[in-house]
């Protein structure tokens, strides 16, 4: 292969989100498994250390990939001595922006437990999300079924497993990842609150919970559009490259999208990554013919 396949096959990785990465392990994973089980007898205990490598063959050529923007990150820290960028320079921003995710569900959780009021929403119109999406009904859905887990897991479990070590072990670990869902639904719940942007005099504020917030200014916004087909399919239309769009919903599929001026300067924190460079933010709203009377009447001025 030739540096220059290399070279275009890095800059491939380097645009690909790592949930694309994760659909691809999951794949090495699959394919690692019916290599071993397909494997001669004499074969199958030498291959078993594949089955476990093979899923993290896609991150690591990921991170090799990010490996200059980590140089510069190390650079620009060493430059100007924040030295606890510096700590971070080497780690893919989405993980460091999972950790932030984690650390601002968690803060949500704690607010729910204190009953704390949700934050007074700015001057403006409000465009909301979550009266005909589907937030609330999976919100229930997850809050049932990870309060009905423990009780199940504690009947049915014990009818397999008669080793009381490896019973105990088990139920902790369902009991700590049964906790750490609850805290991430329920923080998530409150930091999502009333559920709904705010168009304002400056701009349209994005803002849902501590998934995706920030401004877009109304001179940075060039068109806004409804779809009705999937984003993926929407880009390879207007020919417009995944990794310049963001996703803005809780879990419904966009109705809107918001075509951004050239070399816009507008930045949004999503899923604990600061994001910019876009050309275009794909919503979902509950009426979307408001959000585009609204911003028609508001770009004109």
């Amino acid at each position: 292969m030739s540096a220059a396949a290399v070279a275009s096959y890095a800059q491939h990785l380097r645009h690909l989100s790592w949930m694309d990465m994760a659909q691809r392990a999951w794949l090495f994973l699959l394919g690692a498994i019916a290599l071993k089980l397909a494997a001669p007898d004499a074969l199958k205990d030498s291959l078993r250390p594949l089955v476990l490598i093979a899923p993290l063959l896609p991150f690591m050529a990921k991170d090799l990939a990010h490996l200059p923007d980590a140089v510069a990150r190390l650079r620009g820290a060493r430059a100007t001595r924040d030295w606890r960028r510096l700590a971070t320079a080497c780690i893919p921003p989405e993980l460091v922006g999972l950790f932030r995710l984690d650390a601002a569900m968690r803060s949500g959780f704690v607010a729910w437990l204190r009953r704390r009021p949700q934050p007074a929403l700015p001057a403006g119109e409000t465009f909301s999300y979550l009266d005909y999406g589907a937030y609330r009904t999976a919100f229930a859905i997850a809050l049932f079924t990870t309060l009905f887990e423990l009780p199940l897991d504690a009947l049915v479990l014990p009818l397999f497993i008669k080793d009381t070590h490896k019973l105990h072990v088990i139920h902790c670990l369902m009991a700590v990842g049964s906790i750490s869902t609850l805290i991430w639904v329920l923080g998530d719940r409150w930091l999502v609150g009333r559920g709904c942007h705010v168009l304002t005099e400056e701009g349209l504020q994005l803002r849902i919970g501590a998934r995706t917030t920030g401004t877009i200014p109304l001179d940075a916004i060039a068109e806004c559009r409804r779809i009705d087909i999937k984003p993926d399919e929407w880009c390879r239309r207007n020919g417009i490259a995944r990794h310049q769009t963001l996703l803005a919903s809780p879990l419904d599929k966009p109705n809107t999208v918001l075509m951004l001026s050239p070399y816009s300067a507008v930045r949004l924190m999503h899923l604990g990554v600061e994001r910019s460079s876009l050309a275009c933010v794909f919503l979902y709203v509950d009426r979307p013919g408001r959000l585009l009377d609204a911003l028609g009447t508001g770009l004109q001025k």
